[in-house]
């Protein structure tokens, strides 16, 4: 059984403002994605958990429920709980949360290269799907995205320039697209229509994802729209889900 006697830096902070469940989820959370606990460890009991940290079994029972619904962890019943493998559900295509945000609310680092980043005409595909006339003009990007220090993804992405004015010029590394077009431009994307498909990479994606071989990949495409109806971005993106999942939610 792997032990997670407090240290220094992860006593937790009574008076501080969050809750101690969320403290001691983080604690547990980090020391899950810095490697600290391997795949398959076994994780203390609630009580011997509650007895290590000063609280109670309410407490660690609310914060070890927070780690299964985010996969970090898994619970087999009269065994324990296990930390999970490095599999993880996604859920951005089901939202309207960008890949940054949603990987930041799930606790997992994002890094992200900008490959390219101008000011031009749009594709007839973009032209079409972002609704531009034909002197009309995009900032695109091409960016390459790691989690947790894996290399995940490749995306394709085109932003009318008259919402955006200045988005070329813009210093976009290791930053949420999303979050710069609702702070500087005051763009929220409210809902978004997506289609997924697999295809096999060429040598030039294999090498910027960093695969040896090729291997099957999802392509998403995307079309999100603003509150007023008006197509904000278009965007391709090439996905490798090698240790990760795709989770899409759907209601009646």
């Amino acid at each position: 059984m792997s032990s997670l006697t407090p240290t220094e830096d992860t006593v937790l902070d009574r008076s501080a403002g969050a809750p101690l469940w969320t403290q001691f989820r983080d604690v547990v959370r980090g020391k899950i994605l810095q490697g600290e606990l391997a795949v398959g460890a076994k994780l203390p009991t609630e009580a011997e958990f509650g007895e290590q940290y000063g609280i109670s079994r309410i407490v660690v029972r609310e914060a070890l429920a927070d780690l299964v619904r985010n996969g970090l962890i898994y619970k087999i019943r009269g065994q324990g709980a296990f930390v999970s493998a490095r599999e993880r559900d996604e859920d951005f295509v089901s939202t309207v949360l960008g890949f940054s945000d949603e990987m930041e609310r799930k606790g997992r680092t994002v890094r992200t290269q900008v490959l390219l980043q101008e000011l031009r005409a749009p594709s007839e595909r973009e032209m079409t799907s972002l609704g531009l006339a034909e002197d009309a003009q995009v900032v695109a990007l091409k960016r390459l995205r790691s989690v947790d220090g894996e290399l995940q993804l490749l995306v394709e992405t085109a932003v009318p320039a008259d919402l955006a004015p200045g988005l070329n010029r813009t210093r976009l590394d290791n930053r949420s697209l999303y979050d710069v077009l609702r702070r500087q431009y005051g763009l929220r994307i409210v809902r978004a229509e997506r289609w997924i498909d697999a295809v096999l990479p060429d040598a030039e994606t294999c090498a910027l994802l960093g695969m040896t071989e090729p291997e099957p990949l999802l392509r998403i495409e995307s079309i999100a729209y603003g509150a007023n109806g008006r197509p904000l971005e278009h965007y391709r993106a090439l996905h490798r889900c090698k240790s990760s999942r795709l989770h899409v939610q759907t209601t009646t």
